[in-house]
């Protein structure tokens, strides 16, 4: 059980641990894996007793969600194949691989090894693609990671059932197992899209608050009766997410955007946040059932999981000629070159879904004790430390060191799709005033700003000279005028001559006009 003082000193240690990452430039999930251990191994700091039952209902829908909102389904097509090749065939790869290390190694079942296997099946994208976009690496290294994150998720839950399964039974039949997979992988989907449909018709009819309530919602709506039924609730969330986002501008308002978009980027962040806090509150009792306690016996293991899962990743990259094909002949661009597949390879990292999985592992099969349930948790948290760890502090200087950086072309990418845009925006306003329907005075006030932002655009568009210098400083001319702006509101907050609500408003356009400052 799960007290309130529990809840309050999680959220504080969140809080101190993402402040820590901040000031350090070290992802999240790193400080955060490295929190949750040291505070597991503590003296006087309780430990809660989690339901498995419910941490993948609780945790995995949102995360999986949110995961798919943000893709984008014209990048995902155009890189299908490699992300195909990562997210089903390396994923059973590093299930079986994995599986043998649990037998040989750790002394598990076939069964339980190819459950463990199955944990550590998925990839986690949120520290590889932070390091990786605030670097300026290639996109499209980025957009495969994304993408194998949230196909991986279905083929390892599915492995994961099959491998629940068969500790249950003793037995294991490969025809089966190919039709459940396509079962999960046809319904689920389906369920997902009828939800994701149902939910778009909604939220044209609801207020911003309500629509909020519907978009957390949803990913429960598509996953529930997907998972009640058999299919891959996985997979219904993910194509929820992906529906949905395809339809956001059509269906919500600027303003309900903006609020939903806030919303969903603190939830997420709390979720993984508690999913790594929770597990390590939970080592007590997972080196408790082991018996024989904390040894160095363990640690050899944990690092012999951990190793097989970076090997079995990096020949894949580079010992299978199929899939330097398939980076080869993507339409966004050209990872192939070896560095930026040992990029890919080393991007190993296990995250979320490995935690809510290895939570989710049944304390009872068949009216007995899941067998060496707690040895199977531990390997699985350790081989999240490592993967994290690891990777979360080396990929930075590795990506430098390789010269995989593009910060400038991203930079220059990035000013010539605004300028497009901004174009865009003056033949309206001169096909607006051609038309007599504003006057050439009301087309030439509008037009001034966005004249203003694309002189702005021009040098970094164009690669000339320093892109960043005037800009800096008409940036740093427009914060200080923000500020100005920001002390007289407080001033007439103080005089007491303005609604506080007026003014909350005014403030608010005051944020949104330092928001779009770079």
């Amino acid at each position: 059980m799960i007290d309130a003082s529990l809840v309050i000193a999680l959220l504080a240690a969140i809080t101190l641990l993402a402040g820590l990452a901040a000031r350090t430039g070290t992802p999240y999930p790193v400080v955060l894996v490295l929190g949750g251990l040291v505070m597991g191994l503590a003296p006087g700091i309780p430990s809660p007793r989690l339901n498995p039952d419910l941490v993948l209902v609780l945790f995995l829908p949102p995360l999986l969600y949110s995961s798919a909102f943000l893709s984008s389904v014209g990048e995902l097509r155009a890189n299908a194949r490699p992300i195909l090749l990562l997210a089903v065939g390396l994923v059973l790869a590093t299930v079986g691989g994995v599986a043998v290390v649990g037998v040989l190694v750790a002394g598990l079942p076939w069964a339980v090894a190819f459950v463990l296997g199955a944990v550590l099946g998925p990839t986690d994208p949120v520290s590889a693609s932070a390091i990786l976009q605030r670097l300026g690496a290639p996109a499209r290294i980025v957009t495969i990671l994304e993408g194998e994150s949230l196909v991986n998720d279905a083929t390892a839950i599915t492995a994961f059932t099959i491998a629940l399964a068969a500790v249950g039974s003793g037995a294991f039949s490969p025809l089966d197992a190919i039709g459940k997979f396509a079962f999960e992988v046809v319904v689920g989907t389906m369920i997902g899209l009828i939800a994701a449909w149902l939910a778009t018709l909604l939220r044209r009819r609801l207020q911003t608050d309500a629509e909020l309530a519907l978009t957390l919602l949803t990913p429960f709506i598509a996953y529930i009766p997907a998972d009640e039924i058999g299919a891959s609730g996985v997979l219904a969330a993910v194509a929820a997410g992906l529906y949905a986002a395809t339809r956001e501008t059509e269906t919500t308002s600027a303003h309900s955007r903006l609020r939903i978009r806030a919303f969903w980027d603190v939830l997420v962040f709390l979720l993984n946040a508690l999913l790594f806090l929770l597990v390590g509150e939970q080592l007590p009792h997972i080196v408790q059932g082991i018996g024989g306690g904390f040894t160095v016996t363990l640690v050899g293991q944990v690092v012999a999981v951990a190793a097989a899962i970076f090997a079995l990743r990096l020949v894949w990259m580079f010992a299978l000629s199929p899939v330097a094909r398939a980076l080869r002949r993507g339409r966004t661009g050209t990872p192939a070159h070896p560095a930026a597949r040992f990029v890919l390879g080393w991007s190993a990292m296990r995250g979320g879904v490995t935690l809510a999985l290895a939570l989710a592992i049944p304390l009872q099969v068949e009216g007995r004790a899941f067998p060496h349930r707690s040895l199977v948790i531990f390997l699985a948290y350790g081989a999240v430390l490592i993967t994290l760890v690891v990777p979360g502090l080396t990929l930075g200087p590795l990506i430098r060191r390789l010269g995989l950086q593009q910060g400038a072309a991203r930079q220059r990418l990035l000013a010539q799709a605004q300028a497009a845009i901004l174009h865009a925006a003056l033949e309206e306003i001169e096909a607006l005033a051609s038309d007599d329907r504003i006057s050439e005075g009301a087309a030439e006030r509008i037009s001034a700003p966005y004249h203003a932002r694309l002189d702005r655009l021009v040098p970094r568009r164009d690669g000339e000279g320093d892109p960043a210098s005037e800009s800096d400083q008409i940036d740093g001319a427009r914060r200080a005028v923000i500020s100005a702006q920001r002390r007289r509101v407080s001033e007439l907050r103080r005089d007491n001559r303005y609604p506080a609500e007026m003014l909350r408003e005014i403030e608010r356009d005051l944020d949104l006009d330092e928001a779009r400052l770079r």
